[in-house]
């Protein structure tokens, strides 16, 4: 059964909006090599929340991710596997590191941008899928134009650039 309760802690005005203009830049996740250059992208602003772990933090994760793509007009059935990758890597900070899971969303040209962020510096390994987990390696690499891991001071990030996939 999928939990579908928004918890409490996570909330819209967690909402951090990076490179708005008129606003204050907030902290983003640092820039990791190869991921391209959005700051002179004109259209809608990058998106990031903190999301910390708990009963219903993971569809919240789910449902901002979904809010934000219908809100840029990226059509959800083309972006299902964004959605996914969200819970699949908020998951994974909230397992492997044992706090809140930075999230950020990103518009670039031909797609969007995501990554999750953590406190842990410990970079995840491929691992065979089983009852116990290990899919996230695998979903990142079918489901993903280009990913990866960018370790900084404090912990890590997972990114992906992904592209419309329509449903089959």
């Amino acid at each position: 059964m999928t939990d579908t309760t928004p918890d409490a802690a996570v909330r819209p005005d967690t909402t951090v909006h990076l490179n708005t203009p008129g606003l204050p830049d907030a902290p983003a996740l640092p820039d990791a090599p190869g991921l391209p250059d959005t700051s002179g992208l004109p259209g809608a602003p990058g998106r990031g929340w903190r999301i910390p772990p708990g009963g219903g933090a993971l569809a919240r994760a789910r449902e901002l991710a979904r809010d934000t793509l219908r809100e840029w007009d990226y059509p959800g059935e083309e972006y299902a596997h964004a959605v996914l990758l969200v819970s699949e890597l908020v998951t994974n900070a909230h397992r492997h590191a044992g706090g809140p899971a930075d999230l950020e969303l990103r518009p670039v040209p031909g797609g969007v941008l995501l990554r999750v962020g953590d406190s842990s510096p410990r970079l995840p390994v491929r691992r065979d899928p089983g009852a116990d987990g290990g899919f996230g390696m695998h979903l990142l690499t079918r489901l993903s134009e280009a990913w990866g891991v960018e370790a900084f001071p404090g912990g890590k990030s997972v990114w992906a650039r992904l592209a419309p996939r329509p449903d089959p």
